[in-house]
């Protein structure tokens, strides 16, 4: 079988901190863990450790559709990895690997200002996709999942 691979990347204006804890509290992911319109979030459970395991009960038109999966890697705040498994992958597990690495624009002209923004590269791949289907609805899925954490993000730190 030729199993393929998916990578999705996002800058978002955020240290690699604060994105990294916004997967690991149930009640900050529910508020932007969106794939997509029409899409809700019904329940989030996570029992953030190696070995814990997490589910993640979305909603669309009436039916719950449950994502689950087992924490492999902790290691913040720079990587996440996970098995991910849900109605879009036939019921089989694949492997979701999350990094998150800072990277900083200058705020002045003068390459020599010391001022710089905090923004974080996420960096998401996930293997063990069986169809082109299964990664372009990941893909699609990630997409907006990753739009959604930067401008709740967003909101968040203008609090």
């Amino acid at each position: 079988m030729n199993l393929k691979v998916l990578r999705v990347e996002k800058r978002i204006n955020a240290e690699p901190s604060k994105l990294f804890r916004a997967w690991l509290n149930a009640e900050d992911f529910s508020r932007w863990f969106l794939s997509g319109e029409g899409i809700g979030i019904e329940s989030v459970t996570l029992d953030a450790k190696p070995g814990g395991k997490f589910l993640i009960n979305m909603s669309l038109d009436g039916k719950i559709l449950p994502h689950e999966g087992e924490y492999i890697k902790i290691e913040e705040p720079t990587k996440l990895v996970f098995t991910w498994r849900s109605q879009a992958t036939e019921n089989r597990d694949t492997l979701v690997t999350i990094t998150f690495q800072e990277i900083f624009d200058n705020l002045g002209k003068d390459t020599n200002d010391s001022r710089q923004k905090p923004k974080t590269l996420i960096t998401l791949i996930q293997e063990e996709l069986v169809t082109d289907i299964q990664v372009k609805m990941h893909h699609h899925g990630w997409t907006c999942i990753l739009e959604g954490l930067d401008s709740w993000m967003g909101e968040y730190l203008k609090k």
